[in-house]
């Protein structure tokens, strides 16, 4: 069986040390590194056993900024599983499109802990509730509102899928997908970030994260 090497950074003394305990019966995971800010993190991480997965507080107390922390530990080798109590819905927001792999909050059973390490340390993205419910409500002006049926025809078509695929992947009609694709570009054109090509519609995907969920509120 193959140990899961995590690190941890969070300000809450007592909560790394309970971690610690909490962490050791569970034979799978090894913490392996523990830090109270990003900085000390990168001082003391090696280079030659860098954690698989860091559990990175959303908040620091050094006022640091969340998506410049996550792209900071990313450049260590680690993926990044975003932690917090407090509801921060753009500093999460800015976390996952930094390149987080999930969100969790403190207040979960360890074994949802867990279970979204070893989901993250497969290739996963680790969509809690919590998670999905800020993303279903993001309307900053720069990402478009997407219905749900324009959504699912965008994911499939810029995953690689022919329109009349994506078309039956989202159960309707060739030329209502179609119709759909074409308000999808419209959508981004208008916000600023024009999408002429199937290969520009993959990076607005892949910007917006949209390979997360299928969530949203139907919108025109």
């Amino acid at each position: 069986m193959s140990v899961i090497r995590i690190g941890a950074i969070d300000d809450d003394r007592m909560l790394l040390g309970g971690l610690r305990s909490w962490l050791a019966p569970i034979t799978d995971v090894d913490l392996v590194l523990v830090s109270t800010t990003v900085a000390g993190y990168l001082t003391e991480v090696d280079p030659a056993a860098v954690p698989q997965v860091v559990l990175l507080d959303l908040n620091l107390r050094d006022n640091s900024v969340p998506a410049e922390n996550v792209a900071r530990v990313l450049a260590t080798g680690a993926q990044v599983l975003v932690v917090s109590t407090i509801p921060d819905a753009d500093g999460v927001l800015a976390t996952i499109e930094a390149g987080a792999s999930g969100y969790v909050t403190k207040d979960q059973d360890l074994e949802v802990l867990v279970q979204a390490i070893r989901d993250v340390v497969a290739g996963g993205l680790v969509v809690s509730p919590e998670l999905a419910f800020v993303l279903s409500r993001d309307s900053r002006p720069h990402r478009p509102r997407l219905s749900a049926q324009e959504r699912a025809v965008l994911t499939a078509y810029a995953s690689g899928a022919t329109l009349a695929a994506a078309a039956r992947r989202a159960g309707v009609a060739y030329g209502t997908a179609r119709e759909y694709l074409e308000r999808v570009k419209r959508k981004y054109a208008e916000a600023g970030r024009p999408a002429h090509t199937k290969l520009d519609l993959a990076d607005r995907v892949r910007e917006d994260r949209l390979e997360l969920h299928g969530l949203g509120e139907p919108g025109s």
